[in-house]
């Protein structure tokens, strides 16, 4: 709290003073003055301090001169004022290059200005300026303390904000994505900072100016850091085209505290709601609930409705612990904050969908309940329009985990759908079932649905049984020393999806129809069995099945 060297000309004695140079520092701030008729002032300056001297000990010392300059100047000092007439004399050139070069203000003050006439009039004007700062601040607090009580969100902290420092104000989350806003700012989109930038926002502690991108444009911005016990909720943001004033400072470090008790207090209010559906999920994936109608009376009081049908969709992280066993600085530090991030990625894709979607972390996964309409969770045409857009959904998430969280990758199970609340549990299995099948066949980042992948699962519980039902089936013909097997394999395959249709078989493989017909002779020939026969083919098709599970284990 103080005024300006700018200021402080207007002011008594120095009216009379004349800059001789540093005049790119008149805007520092003077919060101290002193008088200072010693050789060595080193240990005795204050940062922002404005000194006086007649320059009596250093009167025929040209470097004892020059090094009072750079010692204020390290010191963080205001300006320098000297009356050199009376011992010094002339004006060293020396002096005014060095001021200019430290961009410290100095002064010439007349012989006969007393330094009272200095000093008190300063002093007033430093006073009276911390009196009008403290007046500004009571005011700013009973300002933005009222917004909380009576407003209580981040939208209502925003507006007051940009009210008082008549700027742009950007509340945004640690990731940068903008909570609340007040002006001309972002709505919706992430920040965009350079990386040397971002990690200097992330290791501050106070406001700093920071250069960052939005649609395109390079903007520039005040960040001060939202700190709560260690960790940090965010930043609020205000423009910084021009340099903030001291009572904008104030303004943003009394809208830093309350954005701080307002992000805590929705982050408990969510929490709570997070517990009370967590435990509604769990005990109906667990089949906790006897009664179906304590089911849907608990759902409705949290706002969920589950009598209309619903789909299940899990996301699972691919090996989450071999992820964190080859980053050692995530596992030691950011594991919370990664399953955090996790969490709200997901959220953000779902809320795409427009529905009422309930959503639930465990460890490293987010279980989705999602509302479909009674056309969907029955005919045959509405389940497929509905597949379609989950199928979307489902790698929309794993694209925005893949451009958020680097490294990560992440498979999506989907159930069938659960006509009745009591089926959720099933579903559930469906959908995790759905997972681990699907990664056994396709490997990381599968995204796969229950009836696809159903039989796949039906058979993989058969163990050594299925490895012997496959030999029987298949042996003959999947054998090493078998000239084109991979071929004659494949051909079996699409014969058989093409329901023992020949030409569309052949359409399919691009060969004659006469060339397929050989290779199914061969097939028969090698496998003994015949495959017009309705019970051969499910029996071969079955076993083709086994083999891509076998071939998994592998």
């Amino acid at each position: 709290m103080g005024i300006t060297v700018r200021e402080a000309l207007k002011l008594g004695g120095l009216q009379r003073a004349t800059l001789l140079a540093g005049e790119a520092g008149l805007d520092n701030v003077i919060k101290f003055v002193d008088i200072l008729e010693i050789p060595d002032p080193r240990g005795w300056l204050r940062p922002n301090e404005f000194i006086i001297t007649t320059g009596y000990a250093v009167k025929n010392d040209l470097e004892a001169q020059l090094n009072l300059l750079r010692e204020l100047a390290g010191a963080g000092g205001a300006g320098l004022a000297i009356k050199f007439g009376r011992f010094i004399g002339a004006v060293p050139e020396e002096m005014c290059r060095l001021a200019g070069e430290l961009k410290l203000p100095l002064l010439s003050v007349p012989d006969d200005v007393p330094y009272v006439e200095i000093t008190n009039p300063l002093m007033a004007a430093i006073v009276n300026e911390q009196a009008r700062q403290l007046e500004y601040s009571e005011k700013v607090h009973r300002k933005l303390t009222q917004v909380a009580l009576e407003a209580s969100n981040l939208q209502a902290v925003a507006t007051a904000l940009a009210a008082l420092v008549e700027r742009e104000v950007v509340i945004c989350n640690e990731e940068f994505k903008p909570l609340a806003e007040a002006g001309k700012g972002p709505s919706s989109e992430t920040f965009q900072l350079p990386p040397e930038e971002a990690k200097r926002l992330n290791l501050t502690q106070k406001a700093v100016e920071v250069a960052l991108w939005y649609k395109g444009t390079r903007r520039r911005y005040f960040a001060s850091p939202v700190d709560v016990r260690g960790r940090r909720y965010g930043y609020v943001m205000v423009e910084g085209q021009t340099p903030l004033s001291e009572l904008n400072h104030i303004a943003l470090e009394h809208a830093v505290t309350v954005t701080a008790l307002q992000m805590v207090k929705e982050e408990a209010v969510a929490e709570v709601q997070r517990s009370l559906q967590r435990d509604l999920l769990e005990d109906l994936i667990a089949g906790a609930f006897r009664h179906r109608e304590l089911a849907v009376s608990r759902a409705e009081a949290l706002g969920i409705f589950l009598e209309e049908p619903k789909v299940i969709m899990a996301i699972d992280i691919d090996d989450f612990s071999g992820y964190l066993l080859h980053r050692p600085e995530v596992y030691e530090t950011n594991t919370e904050k990664l399953k955090r991030n996790f969490h709200r990625s997901v959220n953000s894709c779902l809320a795409a969908l427009e529905r009422r979607v309930l959503t639930v972390q465990r460890s490293d996964s987010v279980v989705a309940i999602l509302p479909a309409s009674a056309e969907e969770g029955q005919a045959r045409v509405g389940w497929s329009n509905l597949r379609i857009k989950l199928q979307e959904l489902a790698v929309e998430i794993q694209q925005q985990i893949a451009r958020e969280l680097n490294g990560v990758t992440v498979s999506v199970g989907i159930s069938s759908v659960a006509q009745d609340p009591m089926d959720i549990s099933k579903r559930y299995q469906e959908a995790r079932n759905a997972i681990r099948t699907a990664r056994l066949i396709k490997g990381r980042g599968a995204v796969a649905f229950w009836e696809d992948v159903e039989l796949y699962h039906v058979l993989g519980q058969s163990g050594r049984a299925l490895a012997r039902f496959y030999h029987s089936i298949l042996g003959s013909l999947d054998r090493p020393e078998v000239k084109n097997r991979e071929v004659l394999l494949e051909t079996l395959r699409v014969y058989l999806e093409s329901e023992g249709n020949v030409m569309a078989a052949a359409e399919k493989l691009y060969v004659h129809r006469n060339t397929l017909r050989y290779r199914l002779q061969r097939i028969e020939e090698l496998l003994g069995r015949d495959l017009d026969s309705p019970d051969e083919r499910l029996a071969i098709w079955l076993a083709l099945k086994a083999r891509a599970l076998l071939k998994s284990d592998k």
